[in-house]
């Protein structure tokens, strides 16, 4: 019997079938330049496809909505930056920020999609409360898992305030990208590492019982 020729892959392979990463990095890139470009509101399941050469199908078979596809996107790019554990808290602050800086590979375009993103949580309930469940507040548990081993080692402060200090870790950096623009650079990255450490510090001037 003679041998059939099997057809090449195609984007509409069947359920099932291993997905394209080529197809996955043209959909993130194609969401991200639409969000940029036309807010949530007006960005589409069909012109994410038509953006990123692929079918609507093959949106479909990875996200079950919009909204799906957005949150699954800043996701992605929020998981590119790490929480560590390198043994101290100098080490964790500097490796998180500077994983913040290197992230930052088009620094013009990272802040509109911040701004664009802000802009839409304040108009858009659904999508502020799916951001905060699948992203924030992960992302807010596992940095909050390391501020408590820092406790542990004794390079915080006991009973310091987790939620405040994250805001004073991140705060500086959308605060340039949102409103002074300002560069977020290593300078600034060294700075705000002793900042915080200074803000967190144990109290060292307390005497202890008999002293």
């Amino acid at each position: 019997m003679k041998n059939v020729p099997v057809a090449p892959h195609t984007d509409v392979a069947t359920r099932g079938r291993p997905r394209s990463v080529e197809a996955d990095t043209a959909i993130r890139s194609a969401t991200i330049e639409l969000l940029i470009e036309d807010g949530f509101g007006r960005l589409t399941m069909a012109s994410v496809a038509a953006r990123a050469g692929v079918s609507t199908a093959t949106l479909y078979r990875r996200w079950s909505s919009k909204l799906d596809l957005v949150v699954g996107v800043l996701g992605d790019r929020s998981n590119e930056i790490p929480v560590p554990d390198t043994g101290s808290l100098r080490g964790d602050l500097h490796a998180v920020l500077s994983s913040v800086l290197r992230t930052r590979s088009n620094a013009a375009d990272d802040d509109r999609l911040l701004a664009a993103s802000v802009s839409e949580l304040a108009r858009n309930p659904e999508l502020a409360e799916a951001v905060r469940e699948n992203l924030i507040r992960p992302r807010r548990r596992a940095l909050a898992g390391m501020l408590e081993r820092a406790e542990r080692r004794g390079d915080c402060r006991p009973g310091v305030d987790h939620d405040l200090v994250m805001d004073l870790i991140f705060g500086p950096v959308h605060s340039r990208q949102l409103f002074t623009g300002q560069p977020f650079t290593a300078g600034v990255v060294d700075a705000l590492v002793d900042l915080v450490l200074r803000a967190v510090a144990p109290d060292v001037t307390k005497e202890t019982p008999g002293d």
